[in-house]
């Protein structure tokens, strides 16, 4: 089975889209499929780490078809950005690179991980012409649900939605409350893969001693409108004087607004020394950091974007065996459970927030122990070698 993988994220070094994409990809090439990751258009800033245009990751195929960098003058790249011609230039060089290289060869299947109108387009077509499947795999509404947490979208994006998918043949989504969204704009065959965690990452860690009873640890892009890490830090500044010898580390590395806003709340509590933004680390890194933490800590609050996800780094979360509180959103229930594979938290609540951490301090060990039988629920039904061979029959069975 050939497939490949259309991706608007950095490769192979990105957020929880990317770690997704190469947990699901992993996983397929470990059940005997050819993956390939098509990036159209630049991902990457010049002040990032030099990174090859095409190559090979742990069995993964990539390539950009057009530019892995951005340019480097701000001017033009809001002129390419708001004329459309980055997506017109991007979209080109991939019909390019498809046509002239595989229109008369097998192509399974095209899989599109990014709900941009233009992209599902081109992409569906592409598939057609190369007489391969079209498949839409998302885990978020469409903006401006999701940036601007509006209830829905314009009429006339949603005209132009019916009309982009009903060229596509089946769905892969996060939840059931997006499967519903998509299929109420187009029905098709859907799959819903909620988690999907690469398990050989953490096989092998083992917790620190002397470094986990140090802190506690919030891992995302701490983008407010999905991630309310203010909820988190006021939580810990009504139960950090109880505990002096606890921090907060905040991993990731969010705009500049964003990273304002949560460092003058940090300022006002007097936290300085207590909250600590860490910035963004390597893939490699992850698995300590989440393996050698106290508690690891996740705040959404209940949006209609919230309703309709399932947090990426959950699965990473309890595969670390790590005690882990989250808040009670979206279908998050519907998945895991609390008190036996990790705790459960109202959103919105600070106070009940840091009820929460009291808990599960004073009672570690008992936390240790439902962290394990996360870990374990995580290996034995999440595992991206499992959760992939579901992946692959399911498009095997696309018409």
């Amino acid at each position: 089975m050939k497939i490949f993988i259309i991706s608007i994220y950095s490769f192979p070094l990105g957020l929880a889209p990317t770690n997704r994409i190469i947990a699901y990809s992993k996983g397929l090439i470990s059940n005997g499929a050819d993956v390939t990751v098509i990036l159209p258009f630049p991902t990457d800033k010049h002040t990032s780490t030099y990174l090859p245009k095409s190559g090979n990751y742990q069995g993964i195929n990539y390539i950009y078809t057009s530019y892995r960098y951005k340019n480097k003058l701000k001017v033009f790249r809001a002129f390419l950005h708001f004329t459309g011609l980055r997506k017109l230039v991007g979209l080109f060089f991939a019909s390019i690179y498809f046509l002239k290289n595989y229109k008369n060869k097998n192509i399974d299947h095209i899989v599109i991980s990014t709900d941009e109108i233009s992209t599902l387009f081109v992409f569906s077509i592409i598939g057609k012409i190369c007489k391969a499947k079209s498949v839409f795999i998302f885990d978020e509404y469409p903006i401006p649900i999701r940036h601007k947490l509006k209830d829905r979208i314009p009429k006339l994006k949603e005209f132009l939605y019916r009309l982009v998918l009903k060229q596509i043949n089946g769905y892969v989504s996060i939840s059931e409350k997006l499967k519903e969204y998509y299929c109420n704009l187009s029905p098709k065959p859907t799959l819903i893969l909620s988690s999907i965690t690469d398990i050989s990452r953490f096989k092998s860690e083992k917790r620190d001693c002397q470094l986990n009873d140090s802190y506690l640890c919030y891992m995302g892009n701490m983008e407010l409108a999905k991630d309310d890490v203010d909820n988190i830090i006021k939580a810990f500044s009504i139960v950090s004087p109880k505990y002096p010898e606890l921090t907060l580390r905040l991993y990731g590395s969010p705009n500049l607004k964003s990273k304002d806003y949560l460092m003058n709340i940090v300022n006002k509590l007097g936290l300085t020394n207590r909250v600590l933004f860490m910035g963004k680390i390597t893939f490699d890194q992850v698995p300590s950091v989440l393996s050698n933490a106290k508690i690891l800590v996740s705040s959404q609050p209940n949006t209609v974007r919230a309703s309709g996800g399932f947090p990426t780094k959950l699965g990473e979360y309890l595969a670390s065996g790590t005690p882990s509180i989250i808040t009670d959103v979206g279908e998050n229930s519907r998945y895991v459970k609390d008190g036996e594979h990790l705790f459960f938290v109202e959103p919105n609540n600070p106070m009940a927030y840091a009820n929460k951490l009291v808990f599960v301090l004073e009672n570690y060990i008992q936390a240790l122990t439902i962290g394990e039988r996360g870990k374990e629920y995580i290996f034995n039904n999440y595992s991206n070698t499992k959760k992939a061979l579901e992946m692959k029959d399911f498009l095997d069975s696309l018409t």
